[in-house]
This record gives structure tokens, C-alpha cells and sequence, in this order.
């Protein structure tokens, strides 16, 4: 066959696929892991079975037993960052409250809070938020060309829902509502720039509506009297210029979020009414496989493929933390005690072209692979408890392609890079994954008995525009056929948690094989 049938071929099965929604592509292997995630074109090892089946027939490809389990955790969106910010705010936005049921007075920067608490809330529904965490691992076997595995592949994500209707802070007898400065006008401020916040604010209550504020606070007064009378009781509380000035542009940037939820807490729409939730939804995938390799009508091209039983277990939950009294443990107790169980089978197929075997004058011993995996897409069923909440009665694990390339320029010294060819589902709504990886593997000290890999790479998720780019690493310690290897993932982007700064995605793997 001439090379361009080759890349036709390969061009088809890849991007006939691309507009396919698939399961997120999980991280087996410590291996992989510390390489960034790309080893379809490596394919070595037992777990070559899951990377990509056609590997196994590499004729410099390992035969033994493998152990390992990777885990990992990723908060999607503005989720962390949002919710903590809401918790620093939180005694502002109480102040309000308290101020409002017994008509204590309140300052610019207690009412900014408050507008920009709302504002964090009705960002925690936008799509893509929410926590997503990950578990794989299992034990697999090779011998010479054929594969059996036994892996569980598990992952469930948290999505938040916040009612931003139902949320008034008290609608019962007793509110006298919030009292402000007594003064009517600018003629008692000091400093221009004090002047200067006050009309800002002012600007910005005319876009969370004068009339709803009004109905909140229990007062009758304009846009500008309100906003000089809070500006006042600031000064009079001691409050620093720059302080204000900081205030006044809080007020600014969060008034047009919060204005809907301002104006819903203004029907006295009361927060003991409140739906918001954290859904809690996901499955867990063990797949028993068995996988086998051989060559093709080209030389250099290898094809495999796996059969494998899945027992899928899919649960799902929703936990209505304003209106249940129980912790949030209860959330992740009923994902698992509602779990349904099925049985499916499924098929894997893979392609590894060693593109040095037909044209032998090309260096590096470079590979291309692809594979496709749950070939047949089985449905499981879904609990009752999602079935009767509206999110249907099956759970379809959907194909999942991914293309990767190799090279080697020496025995040592390896390259990859993988790229997903499916946009893939998470289980939490509205964020997607497609990876681009990227690594390296270097044998730092490479002897017949003993070698230390050290492994590296990147990762970048390409269906999220905000995604950062996760950084891997790995190490193993190769003692004969005792193999010892550790990898991690750590992304460069960090939410602000309490004024310490934690990364949004981390992931730790580490597996013990006997290789011969």
C-alpha cells in the first residue's frame, strides 16, 4: 500500500470520529502519567493493552505482571475560587442581614460585599463548574503477543446548582429594615475622591435597580442618596479613601450580575424555600480484557484489539444543602448506596504503524497509532433516583479515539505525543475534555540490571478555552525485572483558597511490575 493510502486511512478513521462525544480518556499507568498522558504510539508493557492493543506485537515490547492505581482530582471553572471568596464574605453579607431584621446601620463596604456575594453565587450555575474526581488502576498481563487485564476505571463529578430566586434573607414578621447614614447629600464628605466613590456607587445601583434596593433595605430613598448616605457611614466608621474607591469599583463590576438576584430577593422570594444543590453523579467501569496482536497487509503496520466484559455501576445523587439537615456526607452515601449494576460487553481496536519497517532509511524509529475504544458503545442502566430526576435510564460509555506518535533516537531516550480525537464527557455539565499531551523519557543511568527513568511532560485540555496546562512527572527505579515507578500531575493554574494559593488539577500514580 503507498503512503498516501496510509495517511487516507489513517485520516478517515481519525477525524470521522472527531465530532463524537466520548468518556473522558483516563490516565492508566504510572508510566503514561509521568510522560503527560501520551503513550498510544508507545504502547509498551502490559498496559499497552489499554493504551493501544496493536502494540503488543512490538517485538522489543516486555512481557510480565503489572500493579498500579493512579488517582486524581480537578475543579472545574471558578468553582473553588468562587466558593471561597463567598465564605470570606460571608460576615459582610450576615451584617446585612442582621441589619435588616433589627435596623442597625450599614457601610459601602458591608453593601458591596453583599452585591458581590450575589454575583459569586449566580457564577457557580454558569456551565463547567464543579469538582471532578478520578480514580484507575487494576493488574495486567502479558505474555509475548496476547494480554489480560482486570482494571476499574472510576470517576464522579460534583455540580453545583445555586437558587438564586428563592433567596430573600427574611421575609417574616420583625424586619424593620436597614438603617442608613442620616446624611442626604456629599456635603459632609471630606475628600473628592470620597465624592467620586459615591457617585460611582450610585451609577451602580441605577443597574441593580433603585426601586428593588430600595425594597430590600426598606427605604424609599434615589440612587444617590443611597449611595452618599453609605458612603458616609464608611467615613464615619473610619474607612480609608483607598478603601472606598475600592468598594465603589466592586459595586461597579458586579452590579449587572447581581441586579436579577437582587430583584428576586425583593418579591421576598424567602431562602427557606431554597433548591440549591450539589449533584453528585458518575460510574465506575471494571473491565475484565483480554488482548491480542499481529501484523497486517503492511509491513510495519500492526493491528490488536481487545475483548472485554464491563460491569458498569452508575450512580447518582442530589443533596439540597439549604433545606437538609444532614452534612454533605449524606450526598456521596446515597451516590453509592443507589449505584446500578450491569454487565456489558465491549471491543477495543488499535493500529500502530512502525513507519521505519517500510521505509527503513527513516530515523528515530518512529510510530503513529490510533485506537478506538468501547467499539460498541454499551448502554448501562442508570439508578431510579436519576431516572425519576429527568437525566434518562441509560448511561451510554460512548467511543473514546485517540491518536498518538512516537520516536525514539535512542534505546534511552523516548518522545511522545497523543492528541484526542473525541471530545469527551465528564460528569460534571457542561465541561469537556480533549487532551494534548505532550512528553519524555530519559534512562538517566542505564545498565543491564539497573536503570533510572526519569519522565516528564505536559498536558493542556483543548476543549476548555480556560484550561491551564498541567505539568507531569516521573520517576522509576528498574532493578532486573523489579520495576518501581511514581508520576504525578500537577496543573499551572491555582484557585485562592483561604490566601493559599492550590492547583486546580493533581493527580498521583504509583505501580510495581515484574517484567521479563
Amino acid at each position: 500500500m503507498k503512503l498516501r493510502n496510509i495517511v487516507f486511512t489513517f485520516t478517515i478513521l481519525a477525524f470521522g470520529a472527531s465530532s463524537v462525544f466520548a468518556e473522558q480518556w483516563q490516565v492508566l499507568g504510572t508510566r503514561p502519567m509521568g510522560m503527560g498522558g501520551a503513550f498510544v504510539g508507545m504502547a509498551k508493557g502490559p498496559i499497552a493493552q489499554y493504551w493501544n492493543p496493536a502494540g503488543l506485537y512490538q517485538e522489543d515490547n516486555v512481557s510480565g505482571l503489572e500493579l498500579g492505581v493512579g488517582v486524581g482530582i480537578e475543579f472545574a471553572g471558578d468553582i473553588m475560587e468562587n466558593a471561597s471568596q463567598i465564605g470570606d464574605l460571608a460576615d459582610d453579607f450576615s451584617s446585612i442581614q442582621s441589619a435588616q431584621t433589627g435596623g442597625t446601620a450599614v457601610d459601602a463596604n458591608e453593601m458591596a460585599s453583599f452585591v458581590k456575594t450575589l454575583s459569586l453565587l449566580s457564577d457557580m450555575n454558569e456551565p463547567g463548574n464543579g469538582a471532578l474526581f478520578e480514580l484507575a488502576g487494576g493488574i495486567n498481563l502479558k505474555l509475548s503477543k496476547i494480554a489480560i487485564s482486570v482494571n476499574n476505571f472510576t470517576s464522579a463529578g460534583i455540580t453545583p446548582m445555586i437558587d438564586t430566586t428563592n433567596i430573600a434573607l427574611d421575609s417574616g414578621t420583625g424586619v424593620s429594615g436597614v438603617a442608613l447614614n442620616a446624611a442626604t447629600d456629599q456635603s459632609s464628605m471630606t475628600t473628592q475622591t470620597q465624592k467620586d466613590a459615591a457617585d460611582a456607587i450610585a451609577l451602580a445601583i441605577i443597574t441593580i435597580g433603585t426601586a428593588d434596593l430600595n425594597t430590600l433595605l426598606g427605604t424609599s430613598f434615589t440612587a444617590q442618596e443611597i449611595a452618599d448616605k453609605i458612603v458616609q457611614q464608611a467615613v464615619d466608621d473610619n474607612i480609608s479613601d483607598a478603601a472606598i474607591t475600592e468598594t465603589a469599583a466592586t459595586f461597579t463590576e458586579y452590579a449587572t450580575d447581581a441586579k436579577a438576584i437582587i430583584g428576586a430577593i425583593s418579591a421576598g422570594n424567602d431562602y427557606t424555600n431554597n433548591t440549591s444543590n450539589l449533584t453528585v453523579e458518575g460510574a465506575s467501569f471494571t473491565e475484565i480484557a483480554f488482548g491480542m496482536a499481529k501484523p497486517m497487509w503492511i509491513d510495519g503496520l500492526l493491528v490488536g484489539g481487545n475483548f472485554k466484559m464491563v460491569n458498569g455501576q452508575v450512580g447518582y445523587s442530589k443533596f439540597e444543602f439549604m433545606a437538609e439537615e444532614s452534612g454533605t456526607d449524606n450526598a456521596f452515601d446515597d451516590f453509592s448506596d443507589t449505584m446500578e449494576k450491569s454487565w456489558k460487553p465491549s471491543l477495543d481496536l488499535g493500529f500502530l504503524m512502525q513507519l521505519n519497517k517500510k521505509w527503513s532509511g527513516l530515523p528515530w524509529n518512529p510510530r503513529v497509532g490510533l485506537v478506538i475504544r468501547n467499539l460498541t458503545s454499551p448502554k448501562f442502566d442508570k439508578p431510579a433516583t436519576a431516572v425519576a430526576d429527568g437525566k434518562g435510564d441509560t448511561y451510554t460509555l460512548d467511543r473514546q479515539v485517540r491518536m498518538g506518535f512516537a520516536l525514539s533516537p535512542t534505546n534511552f531516550w523516548h518522545l511522545a505525543m497523543d492528541m484526542d480525537l473525541t471530545k469527551n464527557n465528564t460528569p460534571i455539565d457542561g465541561f469537556k475534555s480533549r487532551q494534548l499531551s505532550l512528553g519524555t523519557e530519559i534512562n538517566i543511568f542505564n545498565r543491564p540490571k539497573i536503570n533510572i527513568p526519569l519522565r516528564a511532560g505536559i498536558m493542556k485540555n483543548m476543549a476548555e478555552s480556560d484550561a491551564s496546562t498541567a505539568y507531569t512527572m516521573g520517576l522509576g527505579i528498574n532493578l532486573v525485572h523489579l520495576h518501581i515507578d511514581l508520576g504525578g500531575i500537577i496543573s499551572a493554574d491555582t484557585s485562592k483558597i483561604e490566601d493559599d494559593d492550590v492547583p486546580n488539577k493533581v493527580a498521583f500514580s504509583g505501580s510495581i511490575a515484574l517484567l521479563f
